[in-house]
C-alpha cells in the first residue's frame, strides 16, 4: 500500500489596484505613503478629464480675427527691435464715439503700443505714451466713455482712448496699484509705502489735497507696506506685507473708515492678489489665500511647497473662466530641462491653474511667462500670455492640445511610492490599460523600477512586469500626446 505524498503549496494573495480617478490631482503636501495611489506626487502637462488622464494646456500664437472676416485670422507684427514686457486688454471710446477693444503692449524701448482686435493692417501701432516703469493700466468710463487711466512708479498719470491725454496735476503722481471705487480712483503709491492716494469725487484727474478734492490715508503699523488695491464688496481692499485692510469709503471723504481684516508673520506677494468674481485670491508664504469679506481663509493648495520662493517676486496672476492662473517657477529637481528650462536665466517655468470649484491644480511646465490677462471682445474670450526667454517676441494665448508653440513637451504623471496598507513584499506582475498614444510606463517600489515602452492601441493592454518591493508606484511618461483612462495593477503579496 502506498500513501500518497502531498505538498502544500503558497499561492500568493492577488488584488488589483485600479488608478481610476486621476481628477484628485497632485500632492505634494502629504507623506506619500499616506497618499491614495490615484493622487500625483508629480504631474505636469496632462489635464484630469472625467476621471481620465489626458494632454494638459497648451500655448500658441495669438491668432486674431481678420478686419476682412471670412474666417480668417492673421499674426500681427510687434514693434521691431524690442520685446513686449506687459499686456492688457481695454475698451476705449474715441472721440467720434466709435468703441474698440485694443490689446495694450508695454515693450522694452519704454513706449506703449496698441492694436484693435479687428484690424486690416496686422500691426501694433505706437500709443505715443512712453513710461519709465512698468505701467499700471485702469480701465475706467470717464465720462461716459471708456478709456484706460494709465500711471506707473515713476510717471505721471495719463488718460488713453485712442488718443493721449497727460493729466495735469499739482501732485506728483507715481502710482503702483489702482483700483475704480464710488467714482474715485484710489491707489497705492510708489512716493510713500504707507499712504492710500484718491482723488477727487467725480473727478480723478483731480488729486489736489484737500477736504473737498483727492488726499491720502496714512497706515503705519505692524502689518508694514501698502502693495495692492483692489475694490470688492463696496469696500477697498489694502493688501500689505502682513496683512490686509480694508477702506470703508462712501463719498464725503470725512467718513472714510479703516478696519483691519487680519495679522499675519507670513508675506502676501501683492503680484499674485487677484480678485477673481466672489472674492480675492492671493499667495503667501504660508499657502493660498481669499477673503470674501472680513476673514481670510486658507485653500488646501496641495502643491504650495513646490514653488521656489526665491522668484516669486517674477510672478504673475489672473482670473479667466472660473479658475485662478498663476505663472511662477518650481524646482521640479528631476534633471530634465523641459521647454524654457534649457536656457540661461530662465525666471518662470510653470503655469498653474487652480480651479476654484473643484480645487484641484493643473501645472503647464515649460513655460516662462512674465506676463497675462483675460482678453475679452465680441462674443469671444481668451487668457494671453507674454513671454521671457526665447518665445519674448510673441504673444500667446491658451489652448487645450497640449501643444506649446506647436511642439509636444514632455507629459508626465507619477503616483505616490504607497505600501497600500501593508508592510509586506510584494509584486507588480501586469498593469492593463488602454492608450491611444505611445508612452514611457515605469513600474517602480523602494527596491527597483522597470521601464516599459507601451504602443498604442484602440484595445486594453496587458502589460506583463515583475517588479519587488514594500511601496510601489507607477509613473506614465509621454513625449507625445496623453490619453490613459483606468489603468490597473496586478499585485501579489509575497510570502514572508
Amino acid at each position: 500500500m502506498y500513501n500518497k505524498r502531498t505538498t502544500n503549496l503558497y499561492t500568493p494573495a492577488s488584488y488589483t489596484v485600479s488608478l481610476n480617478d486621476f481628477s484628485r490631482g497632485v500632492n505634494s503636501e502629504v507623506d506619500e505613503n499616506l497618499l491614495n495611489m490615484n493622487y500625483a506626487t508629480t504631474a505636469y502637462n496632462v489635464n484630469f478629464v472625467d476621471k481620465s488622464l489626458k494632454s494638459g494646456h497648451g500655448i500658441k500664437e495669438l491668432e486674431l480675427p481678420h478686419f476682412l472676416g471670412g474666417g480668417l485670422t492673421f499674426s500681427y507684427t510687434l514693434p521691431e527691435n524690442t520685446d513686449p514686457l506687459a499686456l492688457w486688454s481695454i475698451k476705449v471710446t474715441y472721440n467720434t464715439g466709435v468703441q474698440e477693444d485694443l490689446l495694450l503692449l508695454y515693450c522694452s524701448d519704454k513706449k506703449l503700443y496698441y492694436t484693435m482686435y479687428y484690424d486690416i493692417n496686422d500691426v501694433f501701432y505706437d500709443s505715443q505714451v512712453s513710461l519709465e516703469a512698468k505701467p499700471v493700466i485702469l480701465p475706467y468710463l470717464y465720462n461716459g466713455k471708456h478709456c484706460a487711466v494709465i500711471c506707473s512708479p515713476e510717471d505721471s498719470m495719463y488718460i488713453y482712448n485712442g488718443t493721449t491725454t497727460p493729466v495735469d496735476s499739482n501732485k506728483s503722481i507715481h502710482l503702483s496699484s489702482m483700483c475704480s471705487h464710488y467714482e474715485r480712483i484710489f491707489a497705492s503709491s510708489s512716493d510713500n509705502t504707507t499712504e492710500i492716494r484718491f482723488s477727487k469725487d467725480f473727478d480723478i484727474t483731480n488729486w489736489e489735497e484737500s477736504s473737498d478734492a483727492g488726499g491720502f490715508i496714512q497706515l503705519v503699523d505692524e502689518r508694514g507696506n501698502i502693495n495692492k488695491v483692489i475694490s470688492f464688496n463696496d469696500y477697498v481692499y489694502i493688501i500689505r506685507d502682513f496683512g490686509i485692510s480694508r477702506l470703508s469709503a462712501y463719498g464725503d471723504q470725512s467718513e472714510f473708515s479703516i478696519t483691519h481684516i487680519n495679522l499675519s508673520s507670513n508675506k502676501i506677494y501683492a503680484n499674485t492678489a487677484v480678485l477673481c468674481g466672489d472674492r480675492i485670491i492671493m499667495l503667501s508664504t504660508s499657502g493660498l489665500h481669499y477673503c470674501t469679506g472680513s476673514t481670510l481663509y486658507k485653500y488646501d493648495f496641495k502643491i504650495h511647497s513646490l514653488i521656489n520662493k526665491d522668484y516669486i517676486k517674477y510672478a504673475s496672476a489672473c482670473y479667466y473662466g472660473g479658475k485662478y492662473y498663476l505663472a511662477t517657477r518650481i524646482d521640479f529637481d528631476d534633471g530634465l530641462q523641459i521647454g524654457c528650462e534649457a536656457e540661461q536665466g530662465y525666471q518662470n517655468n510653470v503655469l498653474i491653474e487652480f480651479d476654484l470649484d473643484k480645487q484641484n491644480v493643473n501645472i503647464t511646465r515649460g513655460v516662462d511667462i512674465c506676463s497675462m490677462c483675460p482678453a475679452y471682445y465680441e462674443d469671444t474670450q481668451k487668457l494671453l500670455f507674454l513671454f521671457h526667454g526665447a518665445q519674448k517676441t510673441k504673444v500667446g494665448e491658451l489652448t487645450d492640445d497640449g501643444l506649446l508653440f506647436g511642439q509636444n513637451f514632455t507629459k508626465c504623471w507619477s503616483s505616490p511610492l504607497s505600501d497600500l496598507g501593508s508592510d509586506k513584499r510584494k509584486a507588480v506582475k501586469s498593469i492593463k490599460l488602454k492608450t491611444n498614444d505611445a508612452l514611457t510606463l515605469k513600474i517602480k517600489s523602494d527596491e527597483e523600477e522597470q521601464t516599459i515602452e507601451v504602443l498604442p492601441s484602440n484595445k486594453t493592454q496587458t502589460v506583463l512586469c515583475n517588479v519587488v518591493g514594500t511601496r510601489i508606484g507607477v509613473e506614465f511618461v509621454a513625449s507625445g500626446q496623453l490619453n490613459i483612462s483606468n489603468p490597473t495593477l496586478t499585485v501579489d503579496y509575497l510570502e514572508d
